[in-house]
């Protein structure tokens, strides 16, 4: 029962898959998957030692990936390999910790904090445009928006762009993962990864002859013992956040709405002091349903955990929103408490990788949220959860689309 009960494409699961994760988890914190061909970890204490042990449990998984592929997809997936190959979230101690001095030396709270007028005319103007009476797709058009126009400001590229952008990003994240029944895939990921190097490439020589008061400025200039990241890992650099930075808040925000849905005695003590608990709801949004499923890795050394047996070259998926429902941490997990709980959850990863746009896209949810329910107080959803179709990934967690009415009584 423990290795078929979780089966990540089915629709009601990827819906709620939280019945199934609560009953393995009483069976055992970790699991085999033969439909993964990994282990799964589901329990707090099990996915907490994967995301914090780098040195036996290693994000550096893109070689793995290598030697699973046929000739044909090896030669299209070479270049896209190269590049994720070069993105800190795939990579250990000691050049995760390189890299990561260098980008928290540009993206941190400090700047974050920064950028609080602009995330608040952005996000003023996108709720402006959006009917009030007829449903719409508040995943398309707020979602994957808001968090687009914070990053393509944050990395130089015109807001006009976002949409070439964004699929040239949903291309290579073809490779990662959320590309199960998908035709081509490696083919298309190399596509997306070679035009968004190419437009990279164009942003870092123009800020290079023409340097600005600007993020990626900083990030060609800064040094770390001496010397500046290569061109190489600028435009790795510049890939991750891009692709990183937009889904995630979207799901966030797409979650959040879906939360307070289906918990509205909850959703009503939010609008009364939106001021009072925005802070502590959008942690709790995080911990109820994260935006992130899963964090692979991969292990390097026997070891056991959760009560199994894992062998080197082994692949575990550490569940992140499992996690975050378990009972033994956070009491009542079931229950959406905005007014804020001890909260250790594992939305943004731990440890040495722990998430770096985390204050931003805290930033980003809270702006959006107040915005949203001061304008709106009674928007609701555009037709029933059942028929909302969810993501199929390990990574991402959230809607495909999110159909809402901001003002069924305008």
């Amino acid at each position: 029962m423990i290795a078929t009960a979780y089966d990540p494409t089915d629709p009601d699961q990827l819906r709620d898959p939280y019945g199934v994760f609560a009953e393995l988890r009483e069976q055992n914190g970790v699991f085999w998957s033969d439909v993964l061909s990994g282990w799964v970890a589901v329990d707090w204490e099990s996915v907490n030692a994967v995301v914090t042990t780098p040195a036996v449990f290693s994000a550096n998984r893109i070689v793995a990936v290598h030697g699973r592929l046929s000739d044909v997809d090896r030669a299209n997936a070479a270049d896209v390999l190269r590049w994720l190959s070069l993105w800190m979230v795939f990579q250990d101690p000691p050049n995760h910790t390189r890299l990561r001095k260098y980008l928290t030396n540009v993206i941190n709270p400090r700047m974050a904090a920064t950028m609080a007028p602009a995330i608040t005319e952005i996000t003023d103007e996108i709720l402006g445009e959006l009917p009030t009476d007829t449903p719409f797709d508040f995943f398309r058009e707020v979602g994957l928006r808001l968090p687009g126009y914070v990053v393509m400001d944050l990395l130089g590229v015109p807001r006009q762009r976002l949409a070439e952008v964004k699929q040239w990003s949903d291309e290579m994240m073809l490779f990662i993962g959320s590309s199960r029944g998908v035709e081509d895939k490696y083919g298309r990921a190399k596509h997306g990864a070679e035009s968004m190097a190419g437009l990279f490439r164009g942003l870092i020589d123009d800020r290079r002859q023409n340097p600005r008061d600007d993020v990626l400025t900083r990030m060609i200039t800064l040094e770390v013992g001496g010397e500046t990241m290569t061109e190489d890992e600028l435009v790795a650099a510049m890939m991750m956040i891009g692709n990183g930075a937009q889904e995630t808040t979207a799901h966030l925000l797409s979650n959040g709405i879906l939360a307070l849905h289906d918990q509205p005695e909850a959703a009503a003590r939010l609008r009364a002091d939106l001021a009072g608990l925005i802070p502590t709801a959008i942690d709790e949004f995080l911990r109820f349903d994260s935006p992130v499923l899963s964090t692979g890795r991969l292990v390097t050394t026997n070891v056991d955990l959760g009560g199994q047996s894992l062998k080197a070259g082994d692949r575990i998926f550490a569940m992140l929103a499992a996690a975050n429902r378990d009972p033994i941490v956070f009491d009542s997990p079931d229950e959406l408490r905005l007014e804020g709980r001890p909260n250790g959850h594992l939305a943004f990863s731990k440890g040495v990788h722990f998430c770096l746009g985390a204050p931003l896209a805290r930033l980003e949810g809270q702006i959006a949220f107040t915005q949203l329910l001061q304008r709106f107080p009674n928007l609701t959803l555009g037709e029933p959860t059942s028929s909302i179709p969810w993501t199929n990934s390990m990574v991402a967690r959230g809607p495909q689309r999110l159909p809402i009415i901001l003002d069924p009584e305008g």
